[in-house]
C-alpha cells in the first residue's frame, strides 16, 4: 500500500467540490486535480473502508494511482481521507505536539531538523521513554541519521520538544506530490503546516 503513495503515484490536497465518480483537491502547491475513482478504488478513513459519501468538502485526500500531472487528473486506486478537522487540529499542533522534517545534527539525544514547512532549525530530544518505529519495525537512536525525514509525537518542555514517539520515514513513507510545502489561507483547511499521512504508510 506504501507504494501506492510513493512520489510521482498520489497527490494530496484538500477536497473543494465532489461529483459522481470524481473529486476536486487544490495541492498544497495551489494546484488543482481532478481525482477519477471507480468501483475498484479503496476507500479508505482510520483504516476502514468508507463510502465516497463519506468523503466531504474540506477534508484533506490523498489519492494514490495514476497520475497525469499534465493534464491534472489522479486515476485513483486507493483514496485515504483525513477529516477537516482533524487536518486544522493537527496543523495547529505543529511545533508542540508533534513535528516533521529532514534531520541536519544528531548529537547525543538531541535530533536537529529542519521543519517541514518553514525550514526552521528545531532540536527534538529524545530519553529513555522514547520510541523509535521505522516502517513497521522497532530501532534505535542509532538508526537516526543526517538525511533521514523523522516525524516525532511529544510535548514542549521548556525550549525542546521532547519526543515520546519518532518515526523515521524512508521514501516509501514519505509524503505524496503536493505534501512538502503547506499551502496558502482561502481554504480553512489550509495553513503553512504540514500534516502527518496516514498510519502505517
Amino acid at each position: 500500500m506504501g507504494q501506492v503513495f510513493g512520489r510521482g503515484n498520489g497527490v494530496r490536497g484538500t477536497v473543494t467540490a465532489a461529483a459522481a465518480g470524481s473529486f476536486t483537491i487544490r495541492t498544497e502547491e495551489g494546484e488543482t486535480y481532478q481525482v477519477l475513482y471507480s468501483p475498484n478504488t479503496r476507500l479508505m478513513k482510520d483504516r476502514q473502508p468508507i463510502a465516497a459519501g463519506d468523503i466531504h468538502v474540506g477534508d484533506m485526500l490523498m489519492a494514490g494511482g495514476l497520475v497525469d500531472a499534465k493534464a491534472k487528473t489522479v486515476g485513483a486506486v486507493l483514496l485515504y481521507d483525513i477529516d477537516a478537522a482533524e487536518v486544522r487540529n493537527a496543523r495547529a499542533g505543529f511545533g508542540k505536539t508533534w513535528v516533521m522534517g529532514k534531520v541536519t545534527a544528531v548529537h547525543e539525544l538531541k535530533i536537529t531538523i529542519e521543519r517541514a514547512n518553514d525550514k526552521q532549525a528545531q532540536v527534538v530530544a529524545v530519553d529513555e521513554n522514547t520510541s523509535f518505529r521505522k516502517r513497521r519495525e522497532d530501532v534505535t537512536l542509532a538508526d537516526v541519521k543526517i538525511g533521514d525525514v523523522i516525524s516525532a509525537q511529544g510535548a514542549m518542555h521548556e525550549d525542546t520538544f521532547l519526543a515520546t514517539t519518532l518515526r523515521i520515514m524512508t521514501p516509501r513513507t514519505g509524503p505524496p506530490h503536493g505534501a512538502e510545502q503547506g499551502p496558502g489561507q482561502p481554504h480553512p483547511a489550509d495553513s503553512s503546516a504540514p500534516v502527518p499521512g496516514p498510519p502505517g504508510f
